[in-house]
């Protein structure tokens, strides 16, 4: 035995981070969990941040302390210059006392919060950067089991935005709460300072129990700032909901976009458009509930204030009347409290984000501490030096994890001895993929034992068996990277020559010189796009380089061509030499020598011997297997052209096409990375900038403006009597704090006067406040009620006018690029919420802003001209600051996100590839290729972070310097004669209140932007016209008999407008006929039957259906009389009835049973526990692929159609199944015209007329015999495949 190598990290010990030993259900998970295993720098950074947060909380009441001194001096200035007696050097001295104290105050406000943000975001960003790594490293550890539970979409989203919800969890808000304690603690304290009574007062409206913030799980708040813990809970279930029924309309519109082709050739869009009304209807209806929890929530307290502004002030100036207390005390308590009660209250939600973010490092470190049942970094085991390669499967039975009560294997028991070739064969579902799962141990076998070289696999470590094996899969996975690398992907230790070697063995040298930069050309997903055949032999270079003992090839020839399979057979051949080798084949001719084939039937081993000695048995399954496979499917990569050098060329040009379920996979993941990606550069959970730019981006691309508000208010008209009466109310809600200010400033004068009769004044003045207090609540409420109503109806119209826009599309709306089902699908998810945000609660918010400010600064501008300008300047200033930063960072954005591509690309690749890096052992390579990726976005978020404090930083102390500079502009107008201490202050409150307002309304800027961009995308959508009109509404509906008529037809596809498909095609097939399309891959066939399904109309010729034009006729008419089988079948997540049924009323059981029995699904269906109830699941994925087909078979059955095409219907059954499902297609082609693409030519010999096409032309027609006669391209054909 060779000595174990052990790399320090392999058990995933990652620095200290150990997983828990803690069983994974039990994982409650833990808040603290985030700090665990962290250094000294970090401790001291959360201290920091911590302590600097109490700090600036603590010192933000203390301008109210200042705001005593300066409203004292200036009510005895105010009461001196009525009676003409002010003492001006006093007076002088005092202000700029005062002035200079909030300087200070504002300058020490600027460090603490520049210093406390600048730690929690770079402490933040540290524990992110660590919680990344150590996620992704337990990913790809886990087993198979553990990643069939979950998805590999989810497992991505965890790490955008599940760690997008720890960064709001732990960044600034922690911050946030701590400073909101501190600045209440603190008020209070003041309060009691300056006047102990006024603050008791004060204090009935503020909770008593502080110790009551926070409860074990739910979190909730008893402050002015907040409404009652009900309505919070409330709101949170009210979200939830509401979240959840959007989230399943979402899903139901992906699924049915996905599908799209499926839907038109049912007609089934009035069927979509009306389930997904029906799920957008529940979701509208909880949308409104929340809206109005959430107009209750906003009206309530800010009653409670001014309610409590009435108290206070008449308390506070009866006390001053009888010398209690100063006057300008009076404020001062007020605002003391006041301040700390609205910050606790601002801080209060923010325990919403803790708790989510709790919520989320529950999720991310179930999967971080989840220890699998196979470790596969695990260095434990035997590693002997050398092996012989024996195998012995003993009584192997096993069950899925996520299907248990259905066995695959039932005691399998083989051997293969050293060098043997051992062929494993048989339907799908029978259990041959398993076993070679079972060997690479991705699962552990439920009894039996499989042993090597006779000792149990489960002995030896684990990497160093998969290192022993290579394997080449049926869906090769090539990296994003060059053709050197990945196949340096089998052996880092490789030359360049043994590549070269081994691609030439593997058949891939030839097309790899023929790359741009040969074998340093970067391919994969997003560069050179590779065909199936050219990715299957790059994959079997990567296992001939490993030089295995033991090769496992799980139908490593499938996606080949016939021509390069058969070099590749034969270099795989050579590979097997002296090698043990576990073949998987459905192509039988592949496998005839192999030394032992294995027959499997239902989980069992049936037949087991040569291939002379089964086939002798005719009655045998092989051989009845290798009947039907008598003529060898060409597959989709046949090129079989004369010319030789225009073969090469179709062929490279070909091989670089995708299909169209790689590309949305692929796109799939590209949008999973670019989550990733903005995740791990942005510092703050608010709208970044590149995220409004990249929606523009978006919108240009569609065609589309932006539109203005007035377009959406146009579009909201059923809305409008809803808006009108809340926009009233909205504009009363905005004239509440200027007159607030003016009330305050009548108060002012009061106080100022003083006298006998200050009590009776500061009562009536008092009664202002409840007024104020009553028209506030109720226009909030109302304000807040309707645009929270109107919003939802609007948002849910847009939804459903947008999708029943998509479903009205022709396909070549869907082949766009832009127009795929991810983004698609993402328009009707984020754009109808943005737009949402012009019309609902925030509109409310926005507009009371705006009023606010032009009331205010009209209300400045009233009492003093010459005061008001200051105000505005110093605001001014602030926003040409913040701007700036705003600027800088910005431009920094797309360098942030462009330093974070690569890591982003490694994570989704490896975690949605993790089964080929676990076979190569890769766990290691792909964590260090991230981490090393993942250093510059880490730097580069944590500056970002520090920009980001300064702007926070510069907005908390702006307030303080702006009393500075007023009071100081205020003390040179008064001495100058140009003003009075009363007017000063009147102006400076007006203003103050009007900045305040804003500021709330700000943050709601943004999301106006969006809202415009949005609605310029949703409302193109909504114009778009189809060229074929899918409803049908125009067209004749002459009765359809099935005779079919083209004649010199030219078609490309839209995308692709240059490249004919169709060049002069001619076919006709009469009524009752089966004609049968064959032909290498790109010749015309499949888009042969896209024409007469009608989902493009032709650029030139003529395609007749009977007499009529099929341009003239009714889509819907031609639809309802045609039905199609495709390659690939897509059913829908409903039951199997309704799948059987789809887009079709009224249809009896009996029928549906009768189409079910003809595609022998029907016995299956029965055997189920709810029979044809039983939901099918996401894209069919609760059936097999054989399944799948033959329920879309039954479906195509049921319509009694007169024209019946099917584009390879039987290619994805296994031999048996396909021989019954060709009967019971033989059956259901009677009485009715039949295309059929097939390239099984078995299944077609029997066709009354077989066309052959290539290059978009038909060459030959005529019967198989007549064909064969001929010996042209057909027989040519025949003959390559033949046995």
């Amino acid at each position: 035995m060779k000595k174990t190598k052990v790399n320090p990290e392999d058990e995933i010990t990652l620095g200290k981070m150990t997983p828990k030993p803690s069983p994974q259900d039990s994982y409650q998970g833990n808040f603290f969990d985030v700090f665990r295993d962290s250094d000294y720098k970090d401790y001291l950074l959360v201290a920091g941040g911590i302590i600097l947060s109490a700090v600036n909380g603590a010192l933000v009441p203390f301008n109210s302390l200042i705001f005593e001194g300066i409203a004292n001096a200036l009510m005895e200035g105010e009461a001196q210059y009525q009676n003409g007696t002010l003492n001006m050097p006093w007076f002088s001295s005092e202000i700029q006392f005062f002035c200079l104290r909030y300087f200070y105050l504002g300058l020490a406000l600027f460090l603490c919060s520049y210093c406390a943000n600048a730690c929690l975001y770079t402490l933040c960003e540290r524990r992110l950067h660590c919680i990344r790594k150590h996620y992704l490293k337990s990913v790809l550890r886990q087993d198979a089991k553990w990643f069939d539970e979950h998805t590999i979409g989810g497992l991505t989203q965890k790490m955008s935005s599940g760690i997008e919800k720890i960064k709001d969890g732990i960044g600034d808000k922690i911050g946030v709460l701590v400073g909101g304690v501190a600045t209440f603690i603190s008020g209070v304290s003041l309060g009691f300072y300056m006047c102990w009574q006024l603050t008791l007062v004060m204090m009935i409206t503020v909770p008593l129990q502080l110790g009551s913030m926070y409860l074990s799980a739910k979190v909730s708040f008893y402050s002015t700032g907040l409404s009652f813990k009900i309505n919070l809970q409330y709101l949170n279930r009210a979200t939830k909901n509401e979240m959840s029924a959007y989230t399943n309309a979402g899903g139901m519109a992906n699924e049915v976009i996905a599908g799209i082709r499926t839907v038109m050739a049912f007609n089934a869009q009035p069927f979509e458009i009306n389930r997904y009304a029906h799920q957008l209807d529940e979701a509208r209806k909880m949308g409104i509930r929340k809206a109005m929890i959430l107009a209750i929530c906003t009206s309530f307290p800010l009653m409670l204030m001014f309610t409590c502004m009435a108290v206070a002030f008449w308390y506070g100036a009866t006390l001053a009347a009888a010398g209690a207390v100063s006057s300008g005390a009076v404020f001062a308590v007020f605002w003391a409290v006041l301040i700390g009660t609205r910050r606790l209250g601002e801080a209060a939600p923010h325990m919403g984000a803790i708790t989510g973010a709790r919520l989320a490092i529950h999720d991310i470190f179930k999967v971080i501490d989840h220890e699998p049942e196979i470790k596969c970094t695990s260095s434990e085991g035997k590693i002997p030096n050398t092996i012989q390669g024996k195998l012995t499967f003993d009584g192997i039975e096993f069950t899925y994890p996520t299907r248990p009560e259905i066995k695959v294997l039932k005691g399998v028991s083989f051997e293969v001895n050293p060098g043997e070739t051992v062929a494993l064969v048989g339907h799908s579902g029978c259990g041959k993929s398993t076993s070679i799962g079972l060997l690479m141990r991705f699962y552990n076998q439920g009894a039996g034992m499989i042993k090597l070289d006779g000792i149990p696999i489960q002995e030896y470590n684990i990497r160093w068996l998969r290192s022993t094996i290579g394997i080449v899969q049926q869906e090769p996975i090539i990296f994003v990277a060059t053709v050197a690398e990945n196949i340096r992907m089998g052996d880092d230790l490789i030359t360049d020559e043994d590549i070269e070697e081994a691609c030439r063995m593997a058949n891939a040298h030839e097309f790899i010189c023929k790359l741009s930069d040969r074998y340093n050309t970067v391919i994969g997903a997003g560069a050179v796009q590779l065909s199936g055949g050219q990715k299957q032999r790059v994959a079997i270079a990567r296992a001939i380089v490993r030089k295995p003992q033991i090769l496992l090839l799980d139908e490593a020839t499938s996606a080949l061509d016939t021509e390069s399979e058969r070099m590749v057979q034969a270099a795989l051949d050579k590979a097997s030499e002296g090698r043990t080798t576990l073949c998987i084949a459905h192509r039988l001719s592949t496998i005839r020598n192999a030394s032992k084939i294995l027959v499997f039937d239902k989980g069992l081993i049936a037949e087991r011997g040569t291939h002379d000695e089964l086939i002798a048995d005719e009655e045998g399954i092989y051989a009845s297997m290798v009947r039907a496979q008598e003529i060898e499917r060409a597959k989709e990569d046949t090129t079989l052209d004369d010319e030789e050098d225009e073969k090469d060329h179709k062929a490279f040009h070909r091989d670089s096409v995708t299909s169209d379920e790689e590309r949305e996979q692929q796109q799939s993941l590209a949008r999973d990375s670019t989550r990733l990606r903005q995740s791990m550069i942005s510092t703050t959970t608010q709208v970044p900038e590149w995220e409004i730019e990249s929606a523009r981006e978006e919108m240009i691309e569609e065609g589309a403006m932006e539109a203005s508000l007035v377009d959406i208010f146009k579009y909201a008209s059923p809305e409008m009597r809803n808006v009108l009466i809340a926009l009233v109310f909205t504009f009363i809600r905005g004239l509440t704090w200027p007159a607030f200010s003016i009330v305050y400033g009548q108060l002012f004068r009061i106080l100022s006067a003083g006298g006998d009769d200050v009590s009776i004044k500061a009562l009536l003045n008092s009664l202002w406040f409840l007024l104020l207090a009553v028209t506030s609540g109720i226009s909030t409420l109302i304000s807040g009620g309707l645009l929270g109503k109107a919003g939802e109806t609007m948002s849910g119209r847009l939804r459903m006018d947008v999708f029943r826009n998509i479903m009205q599309q022709d396909a070549s709306y869907f082949d766009d690029p832009k127009h795929n089902t991810g983004s698609l699908t993402s328009r009707l998810a984020t754009d109808a919420p943005n737009v949402q945000a012009a019309i609902d609660q925030r509109l409310a918010e926005v507009l009371t802003g705006v009023v606010s400010l032009f009331t205010g600064v009209g209300v400045a501008f009233y009492y003093g001209w010459n005061m008001a300008p200051i105000g505005l300047a110093t605001a001014l200033l602030l926003v040409i600051v913040q701007s700036a930063v705003a600027q800088y960072l910005k431009f920094r954005g797309q360098k942030d996100m462009d330093s974070a591509i690569e890591a982003s690309r490694l994570v989704t690749e490896s975690i949605s590839n993790w089964k080929t890096v676990q076979a190569l052992t890769k766990q290691e390579y792909m964590f260090d290729s991230f981490v090393a990726a993942s250093k510059s976005p880490h730097r580069r978020a944590i500056v970002r972070g520090l920009w980001q404090s300064l702007s926070f930083a510069l907005a908390g102390s702006f307030v303080m310097w702006n009393f500075a500079i007023a009071y100081m502009f205020g003390l040179w107008l008064i001495s100058n004669g140009w003003s009075t201490p009363y007017t000063v202050f009147q102006v400076i409150e007006a203003l103050n209140m009007a900045s305040m307002s804003v500021m709330l309304a700000a943050s709601y800027f943004p999301e106006y932007v969006r809202a415009r961009i949005s609605a310029g995308i949703m409302f193109t959508m909504i114009r778009q016209r189809s060229v074929i009109d899918n409803r049908g509404l125009t067209g004749d509906l002459p009765p359809i008999r099935g005779n079919i008529l083209m004649r010199g037809v030219y078609f490309a596809y839209p995308n692709r407008r240059r490249q004919l498909v169709l060049d002069g095609f001619n076919m006709s097939a009469n009524f009752g006929q089966t004609v049968a399309l064959v032909g290498p891959s790109g010749c015309g066939k499949s888009t042969t039957i896209q024409l007469i399904e009608r989902y493009y109309d032709a650029l030139c010729g003529t395609i007749r259906i009977d007499d009529s034009d099929i341009r003239d006729i009714s889509v819907k008419h031609l639809r309802d009389n045609i039905a199609l089988v495709g390659q690939e079948p897509t059913l829908f997540n409903l039951t199997i009835r309704e799948n059987i049924t789809y887009g079709l009323e009224n249809i009896t059981q009996e029928a549906v049973e009768k189409a079910a029995t003809l595609a022998n699904i029907h016995t299956f269906v029965m055997g189920l526990p709810e029979g044809y109830d039983t939901s099918v699941g996401a894209s069919g994925g609760r059936l097999s692929g054989g399944q799948k087909q033959r329920v879309a078979i039954a479906r195509a059955i049921v319509r009694d159609p007169k024209i019946l095409l099917l584009d390879e219907a039987t290619s994805a059954l296994d031999t048996e199944s396909e021989k019954i499902v060709q009967e019971a297609l033989d059956k259901a082609r009677l009485g009715r015209t039949c295309i059929v693409i097939a390239h099984r030519l078995s299944t077609i010999q029997n066709a009354d007329k077989i066309i052959v096409c290539r290059n978009g032309k038909a060459i030959e027609e005529g019967t198989h015999q007549t064909l064969l006669a001929r010996r042209g391209l057909y027989y040519r054909l025949v003959e390559k495949q033949s046995t």
